[in-house]
Order: C-alpha cells, then structure tokens, then sequence
C-alpha cells in the first residue's frame, strides 16, 4: 500500500495540476456550501478521495475520529468551534492527521496560530486553485506550506 508520503505521480500537465494517489482519504471543513463544492472539485482533480466533508468544527473533529483521514483542509471562522481549536484538538488526539488552512485570512497572525496549532499548511480562498495542489504534495511529503500572497500583505 502507498504511503501518504508517497502518494504522489508524475506532473500531469501545468500548474497545480498534479496527479495523487487515491489513497490519500481527505475530509474537507468549511460552513460555506459553494466553497466545500470548490473544495472537493479541486481535491477530485488531483485524484484524492474524499472521505467526508463538515460544516462546523464538531462535525469535523467527529469525522476524523471516524475516518481517519490522512489530511484535513480546515476552515478558520466557522459557527461554534472554529478551526483552531479543532486544529489544536487533532494534533494532540490524532497527530498523523496532516492539516491545510484553507481561508479568507491573509494577515500573518492567523498563519502564525494557524502552525501553533498545528496546521502544516495555509492556502488562501483566493489562490486555492493555484495553491491547493502544490500545498498538498508538499505537506504530504513531509514539509510546511503558505500560499505566496500572504507575504504580500501587510499584518
């Protein structure tokens, strides 16, 4: 069996279009709808299986215990509990559970708590499409990802 760290092909094409083994079991957090829909058409691209999707943060910490997923692409500001301390939760719970902040938050603070808590990867909604994929290979490969506009504003 592959794994995650192994979990990824050759380029198939440009940008971040790079081919993922299905192995890798993804859940995707976020309360918006349209957004867990642009999501999970980004991850089915790249060939990961999605597992299950939450709307909140006890809906998420609840799937992860069920699914045990390799990785988990975490909202920040949800209803109720909100990703950091889902984040937070999951890294002490479940350690082996690679998180991406996927969000709308582009000051440093929040890329800053988004690692205290845990997270090995920071994308933002306005750069997924070229950012979600490379943020993947790279955190499942062992390293750290934030999208390369977040150095562009200021805190």
């Amino acid at each position: 069996m592959n794994s995650p760290a192994g979990a990824f092909a050759s380029i198939l094409g440009s940008g971040y279009r790079r081919q993922i083994a299905v192995t890798l079991r993804v859940i995707i957090v976020d309360d918006n709808a349209a957004m867990r829909e642009v999501l999970r058409s980004v991850v089915e691209d790249l060939g990961a299986e999605i597992v299950a999707e939450a709307d909140n943060g006890q809906a998420a910490i609840k799937q992860a215990e069920l699914y045990h997923p390799e990785l988990l692409l975490l909202d920040i500001t949800m209803p109720g509990m909100g990703g950091f301390p889902v984040a937070r939760y999951l890294h002490a719970h479940a350690p082996q559970i690679n998180i991406i902040f996927v969000s709308q938050h582009n000051q440093h603070t929040y890329v800053e708590e988004a690692f205290e808590a845990g997270a090995r990867g920071y994308v933002l909604k306005n750069s997924l499409v070229d950012d979600l994929g490379p943020a993947i290979e790279t955190v499942m490969n062992g390293g750290t990802f934030v999208s390369p506009k977040i150095n562009t504003y200021a805190t």
